[in-house]
């Protein structure tokens, strides 16, 4: 499937998720991320906004176990990724995405775990997003790369182009 009609269908089917199965979903992608992050000495993070699987559980858990955690902040075409250590480090940003208001950049190189936001994804954990690539241009291969999605977004396959990065897993609710 080409990227476009795979994004259109990932984010359709992730619309027509109920907000009672969300909340399930949501609580066990929780309590799996924050299995990882147990490990993490950094993790990266995207703010959740919309119908994406919810993060903002996942973020105040790191602010009240002391859990370093930076977020992206959208520079030009790029992201940067900044240290936050609440929610009041956050201001309405580029898209309407949650930004770090404050800059307190993080090397990506000290990301060794990073949850990945994407519109679909398949059985290769090749993963859309929204279409710019930010993402694409920032995973390392050092860092774990873990894309958050309720199964409802997955196709059978969805065609790369060389710059694609795939996930190193897909963490999908029990």
């Amino acid at each position: 499937m080409d990227k476009n009609s795979a994004r259109k269908h990932g984010l359709s089917a992730r619309r027509s998720v109920s907000q009672e199965v969300r909340g399930a979903y949501d609580a066990s992608l929780f309590r799996k991320m924050t299995g990882y992050a147990e490990t993490a000495k950094m993790t990266g993070c995207y703010v959740s906004m919309g119908e994406e699987a919810d993060t903002r559980r996942f973020l105040a858990w790191c602010f009240r176990h002391d859990k370093p955690v930076a977020v992206p902040l959208i520079q030009g075409n790029t992201l940067t990724f900044h240290r936050i250590s609440s929610f009041d480090d956050l201001h309405p940003g580029t898209f309407g995405v949650e930004e770090p208001a404050a800059r307190n950049e993080v090397p990506l190189s000290e990301i060794d775990l990073m949850f990945v936001p994407l519109s679909a994804f398949d059985g290769q954990k090749n993963r859309t997003g929204y279409g710019k690539g930010y993402y694409d241009a920032v995973l390392q291969p050092s860092m774990k790369k873990v894309g958050i999605a309720y199964p409802e977004q997955q196709v059978d396959r969805i065609e790369t182009d060389p710059w694609d990065i795939p996930l190193d897993e897909i963490l999908l609710p029990n």
